[in-house]
């Protein structure tokens, strides 16, 4: 397990937010169906001058941990990096914003979602120990998932704290 410290560029993104019964609840497996693929597809063609990156220069995340709301469900936000700002959604689907810089403790992390904390136990302990502070939301950016792999033990995520020396 590698933890480093790196900056993440600031970049310009179109936003959406969920309640779902958790972050794994994006995909699918059975049926192939994907929520984000779907917000996606209705952005660009709400924006056809907007463009997502293709993948492997992509950069999308979700913050970290999701608000719990108390009723089963989670209040999830995702960004997803696009080339410029487009118009909102008139239907309140997603809407365009600038996701500033950070600098951050970042390791990669492999497994499914339901092990993500685990993973960031380890970071947070990293991060206290190297004598850093926390100071903004996490982030998780997806890099190998149930879009391209069947087995939940094959997908990796890169865990993102921002931090700042104490």
């Amino acid at each position: 397990m590698t933890i480093e410290i790196r900056t993440i560029p600031a970049c310009v993104a179109y936003s959406a937010e969920y309640n779902l019964p958790g972050i794994g609840s994006f995909f699918n497996t059975e049926t192939g169906e994907n929520i984000l693929y779907d917000l996606q597809h209705e952005m660009e063609a709400d924006n056809p001058e907007v463009h997502v990156p293709d993948l492997g220069d992509d950069y999308n995340f979700f913050e970290y941990p999701p608000a719990d709301n108390g009723d089963g469900t989670v209040h999830i936000r995702y960004f997803d990096m696009v080339d410029v700002k487009g118009k909102d959604s008139k239907t309140g689907a997603y809407r365009f914003c600038d996701v500033p810089e950070i600098k951050a403790a970042t390791m990669m992390h492999q497994g499914y979602y339901d092990t993500l904390d685990a993973g960031f136990a380890k970071l947070y302990d990293w991060i206290e120990a190297k004598g850093y502070e926390c100071c903004g939301k996490a982030r998780i950016s997806a890099i190998n998932g149930s879009w391209n792999t069947e087995n939940p033990d094959e997908c990796v995520n890169e865990l993102q704290v921002p931090v700042r020396k104490k």
